[in-house]
């Protein structure tokens, strides 16, 4: 189970909203970290089926590369409202705290966000036309239903979108309270 530690540098600080937004995040990255035990015997009943019985499977394949883009689509947020996500630490570490808000606000506002309005848009899209075709896979024993992992597209970008609002948020609080 993900351990929910400070996502914040001071969570006292952090409007409720904020705390409630991450506290969702940290639930959801809970019960997404299961999939991970799912993965694993997934993973290991294909590996048993395909060297010890000789059988292979398409849609045990699909199922694994399913199940590892959930986990890592949702994933996304849990590291940003936990404070795991890629930055130059380098850096930032050597700025005020009023500038690293500054700095963050700047690369959600402008990277983060635009970024995820359009994986979101077209994400439905996407998965509404999955849906639409009742979309399946191309192999002949793959998997159906292809608009359900296609869903994930957008739902995650959803939590992410949250994430960076929590962030946003937190960011400017800093920036007044100093």
């Amino acid at each position: 189970m993900l351990k929910n530690h400070d996502a914040h540098e001071s969570e006292k600080d952090s409007p409720d909203i904020c705390l409630k937004i991450d506290n969702f995040i940290f639930r959801l990255g809970n019960i997404i970290s299961f999939l991970s035990v799912i993965l694993i015997a997934v993973i290991i009943m294909q590996v048993i089926s395909r060297y010890v019985f000789n059988v292979n499977s398409i849609a045990v394949e699909e199922l694994q590369w399913h199940l590892y883009a959930v986990f890592i689509m949702f994933g996304i947020s849990y590291a940003m409202v936990n404070n795991a996500h890629v930055r130059v630490d380098i850096l930032r570490n050597n700025f005020s705290p009023k500038t690293q808000s500054i700095i963050e606000i700047f690369g959600l506002l402008f990277l983060t966000l635009p970024f995820v309005y359009i994986v979101m848009e077209y994400g439905l899209e996407f998965a509404q036309e999955s849906y639409r075709t009742n979309e399946r896979s191309n192999a002949v024993d793959g998997l159906s239903h292809l608009w359900i992992i296609k869903s994930v597209i957008p739902l995650s970008f959803m939590v992410l979108a949250l994430a960076t609002l929590s962030k946003l948020i937190h960011n400017i609080n800093r920036i007044i309270k100093g």
